[in-house]
């Protein structure tokens, strides 16, 4: 069975917090972009101040060099890292076959290299996106260690993948998926539209079913797998018990299941998860049914939605923002619509960046210069959906 945190929350405490003051606050201000992306962390750990996000952002840089120091010496011939990853495929002998599920925490890029080294070819499926960063970073690890076999990729949507993976599954090879892409076929976009609600302590996000279908159409064992790093610099393997479903099982609560395994992982060590941006790019904010104060009729929605995406695709150095309404940002996250007395979660907006909106009538380019792309689909959006702004020549 596997094994998940039921109470959901990065193990953090003794975590010191600060309200004066710092210095790294006013030089994150500098960048909203980066004051965004380091918010949506709150999706998971609401109750984190600044100063929490801070610190758990300053490790989560000292980890990645200290990666980066570790697959630097791999690259010059030091290979003490990977016998852990072998000598765990040896002890686990079942992993030679089925599906193998894991997720972007650690040195998740050394997943293939235990099947590598035992001469297995094993087979990664993976989402169109993220094909080609993987062809070539493992392309790279191959040709360094000298590995000889063979990797198969399968690409989820291409013509008559899920037939290979039938074929592959009855041969008895090793399966290799990340589960939290989370993209699909039609990307985040997808994701958020067609997903299931997945609920987190500090919002509901939107994941793809479609992998449980898959196992549970092939019917073959499933091996939860993650990779860390210690205290000390080693890597750790470590499996969840395997796990067998079938078609008469319901892919929505093996999709549950999958992700709080998952997520009681990333919010055990939470600075080694390398796919924050899964958090704002799978927000349930906007998909259908998702209403909290939105002012344009559900039928309307998603064509708007659509309009608004075009428009920053394509015409993004013409098309301003223009705020129709009294606004501002009050402390406690609150966003207040001082036209029509109205209060709304501000989810990570500041009153600081309604300023050029309230000093001027700046473009969407202007505003993603500024702020960041992915800050304008999310904020610049929830103004106009909220009726606070709205787009104009």
């Amino acid at each position: 069975m596997i094994v998940g945190n039921a109470n959901l929350r990065p193990s953090r405490s003794g975590t010191p917090r600060s309200f004066g003051p710092d210095r790294r606050v006013e030089a994150l201000a500098q960048n909203p972009s980066a004051v965004w992306d380091l918010w949506t962390l709150r999706t998971i750990w609401p109750e984190a101040e600044w100063d929490d996000l801070l610190q758990l952002k300053d490790e989560h840089e000292k980890l990645l060099a200290r990666e980066r120091e570790a697959l630097a010496g791999l690259w010059m011939g030091d290979q003490r890292i990977l016998a852990p990853g072998r000598r765990f495929l040896k002890e686990h002998s079942d992993m030679r076959s089925g599906l193998v599920i894991s997720f972007h925490q650690g040195p998740y890029n050394l997943l293939a290299e235990p099947y590598l080294a035992a001469g297995l070819d094993p087979v990664i499926l993976l989402n169109p996106s993220a094909k080609d960063n993987f062809l070539e970073s493992t392309a790279k690890l191959k040709k360094r260690l000298g590995h000889r076999g063979l990797v198969e990729w399968i690409t989820v949507g291409e013509p008559g993948f899920v037939r290979r993976l039938f074929k592959v599954i009855k041969d008895e090879r090793p399966v290799l998926v990340y589960l939290d892409g989370n993209s699909g076929t039609d990307g985040m976009d997808g994701t958020r539209k067609n997903g299931m609600t997945y609920n987190l302590p500090g919002r509901d996000i939107r994941v793809r079913t479609g992998l449980a279908r898959l196992i549970c159409r092939l019917q073959c064992p499933v091996h939860p797998v993650a990779l860390h790093w210690s205290d000390d610099g080693k890597v750790v393997w470590e499996k969840q018990p395997s796990q067998r479903w079938s078609r008469k099982d319901d892919p929505r609560q093996v999709t549950r299941l999958l992700y709080d395994w998952i997520f009681s992982e990333v919010m055990a060590r939470p600075e080694q998860w390398q796919y924050w941006i899964m958090l704002r790019q799978a927000s349930a904010c906007f998909s259908p049914g998702m209403d909290q104060g939105i002012r344009v009729p559900t039928g309307l929605r998603e064509d708007f939605i659509h309009a608004f995406n075009i428009c920053l695709e394509r015409s993004a150095n013409s098309v301003r923002l223009l705020l129709d309404r009294s606004v501002e940002v009050w402390p406690g996250d609150v966003l207040v619509d001082l036209t029509e007395d109205r209060f709304y979660p501000a989810e990570g907006l500041r009153d600081q960046d309604l300023q050029s909106l309230r000093d001027s009538q700046p473009t969407l380019q202007k505003l993603s210069e500024e702020h960041g792309i992915h800050w304008v689909k999310f904020h610049a959006l929830r103004l106009c959906l909220l009726g606070i702004a709205r787009l104009g020549g």
